[in-house]
């Protein structure tokens, strides 16, 4: 579109005599012409792409710098999501067939590969982790600012992009370390999108490059590469060109064959071709909530985070997108990359449905808002490029923008809340998975539980040896005595459980080395328990409850029944801190196992 087509400027309003003449003498003259001045020495040319490119960058340098110090301040004591600690289960014996095998239907093998190098070199600390995906969030959003400035200027440009860098709406991929894994794909298709559009055999070189590193790194980079395919085709140079996405397609699909081939099954994931049509629907809903969160009008004032993307002004923003976009179409005047960016929105949005699972992979949730976000925008700004808006529009965009920017801000709050909650937690759970592989050869007993059924993440049940080789992923017994005592009890619980200790019958000789627990104000005995287990002995009998590291005896060991003696044996672990015992009964008497 030409400068030619661009909205033009409104002329200046005319001020009635009546309405200057109470303002007092002179004041006609000089109450309109100081803001009128001001609009046109500093509004108008951030409006007519005259605005110094030093200020916007700058603008823009500052929010990046400004996004980084907040997002680590409210991720602070944050440790490895669910995915991560997969990822970090498997690196100690991380090969290439094991970077190669799917990850809930993805290849993700530059984060595999990744992760264990870092673990390997650099340790576990998190903050490495966190850096890691808010750098591929900020490359993605300075390239999709290099895209639009061109289109709408600098400083239509930067509203967006300023909403993008505190984007709390999709805390997974902007305040945890597996956000980078979606984030770099993104990226990966910006910098190809941008680097087709200089129609050049460097370009070229570069925007293939870049997808192969995509296809490689998530399979969210497909959308962007049905959308590099569609430029290519479009372009003059087609069957010259084409090459540029062949190569990644290639990778890909040798990929796909490969597992096939090796008979690699996947965990979850897959497509359901069928799903197909409900991509309207699909669509509808996905725009609901990312216009929401771009706009801000979604956060939940009931309580903390954001409301659905059915609820409040999603639907209604959802129409308003589609009605401005076909309204756009039926003018005209559309360049090749509008069509482009449409077909990189549709791709997204087709292998989000093909691949839907219900109440885990649903529209317009957290885990598609940020790449969704991305490719709403492309369309949004081709259908508005070379659009220049008058002095209202200009300031409505940036009010949207300040409000999606405190909106977001605001959840990353509450979002960093909880993840710092979830730390020491999810800390606790990896000391009991350390201390149960630790632990001397232990029958459990008939109630015990699997592991993975009593921790939040698959990893972390089977995680012993990436502690032992990177380290700081458990409690050391000095951090542990710090913590909470919740903290303390569900460790306690989650060993307990493990373990399933029961009471068995003792059938040895007579014990020696006992000693007398006598019952507290509390009616409770309690005594600590000797290293490798105790035979106890009641004469009265009483329940049995044990605890650890906790304050309370809170996890059931049975019923010690009165005269008979039983045992109740303990495994050894690295920790030196003992088992406690409590009986409900006046006095009882516990001895060693092994004398």
């Amino acid at each position: 579109m030409s400068r030619s087509d661009h909205q033009s400027l409104p002329a200046p309003e005319n001020r009635s005599p009546s309405a200057s003449s109470s303002a007092g003498p002179g004041a006609a003259e000089l109450v309109p012409a100081v803001p009128e001045a001001w609009k046109r020495r500093y509004l108008d040319p951030l409006i007519e792409f005259k605005a110094d490119p030093r200020l916007v960058f700058g603008l823009l340098g500052l929010a990046t710098l400004a996004s980084l110090v907040y997002c680590l301040w409210a991720t602070r004591g944050s440790t490895f999501s669910g995915d991560e600690l997969t990822w970090v289960t498997l690196s100690p014996q991380m090969d290439l067939g094991q970077a190669l095998e799917p990850h809930s239907g993805h290849l993700v093998l530059v984060s595999h590969l990744l992760y264990a190098w870092i673990l390997d070199t650099l340790g576990s600390n998190y903050v490495i982790f966190r850096l890691l995906t808010l750098a591929t969030v900020y490359i993605s959003v300075w390239l999709l600012f290099f895209w639009a400035r061109k289109r709408v200027g600098d400083f239509l440009a930067l509203a967006p992009c300023v909403v993008l860098l505190f984007f709390g709406t999709d805390t997974g991929h902007l305040l945890q370390g597996n956000g980078f894994t979606i984030m770099l794909a993104v990226a990966c298709g910006m910098a190809a999108l941008l680097a087709l559009e200089r129609d050049s055999r460097s370009g070229d070189l570069v925007a293939c490059l870049a997808l192969c590193l995509g296809v490689v790194t998530y399979t969210v980079v497909l959308a962007f590469l049905v959308g590099a395919t569609a430029a290519v085709l479009l372009s003059r140079r087609r069957w010259s060109r084409i090459w540029v996405v062949a190569i990644p397609i290639a990778i890909y699909l040798g990929w796909r064959l490969w597992i096939v081939v090796a008979d690699v099954g996947f965990a979850r994931g897959g497509v359901e071709p069928g799903y197909i049509f409900l991509l309207p629907s699909w669509t509808f809903q996905s725009l609901s909530g990312i216009l929401n969160a771009l706009s801000g009008l979604h956060l939940n004032f009931g309580g903390s985070g954001w409301l659905p993307p059915g609820e409040m002004a999603g639907p209604t923003l959802a129409v308003i997108f589609v009605v401005a976009i076909g309204w756009r179409i039926s003018i005209g005047r559309l360049t090749t990359w509008f069509w482009v960016a449409m077909a990189v929105a549709l791709a997204m949005f087709a292998s989000q449905v093909l691949s839907w699972i219900p109440d885990v992979r649903e529209p317009g949730t957290s885990r598609y808002i940020f790449p969704g976000a991305f490719v709403v925008l492309l369309v949004m700004i081709e259908a508005a490029r070379g659009y220049r808006p008058n002095r209202t529009a200009f300031v409505a965009i940036w009010l949207i923008a300040l409000t999606g920017l405190a909106t977001n801000a605001a959840i990353i709050k509450d979002s960093g809340d909880a993840l710092r909650a979830r730390g020491p937690m999810v800390r606790a759970e990896v000391t009991a998975a350390t201390l149960l592989g630790e632990a001397f050869p232990y029958l459990p007993g008939p109630s015990a539980k699997p592991l993975s059924e009593l921790v939040s993440a698959p990893g972390i049940a089977t995680i012993l040896e990436a502690e032992q080789k990177y380290g700081g992923l458990a409690f050391s017994p000095s951090e542990l005595t710090s913590q909470s005592d919740p903290i303390r009890i569900a460790l306690d619980s989650i060993i307990a459980q493990a373990y399933g200790f029961t009471l068995i019958p003792y059938q040895g000789d007579k014990p020696t080395g006992c000693a007398v627990a006598k019952a507290g104000p509390d009616g409770l005995s309690t005594a600590p328990i000797p290293e490798k287990g105790a035979i106890l002995t009641s004469k009265t009998g009483g329940a049995v409850t044990i605890r650890r590291f906790g304050s309370a005896f809170s996890n059931t060991v049975g019923e010690l029944p009165s005269v008979r003696p039983m045992t109740l044996n303990v495994p050894q672990d690295s920790n030196p801190t003992p088992w406690q015992i409590a009986v409900q009964t006046p006095r009882f008497s516990v001895c060693p196992t092994v004398p």
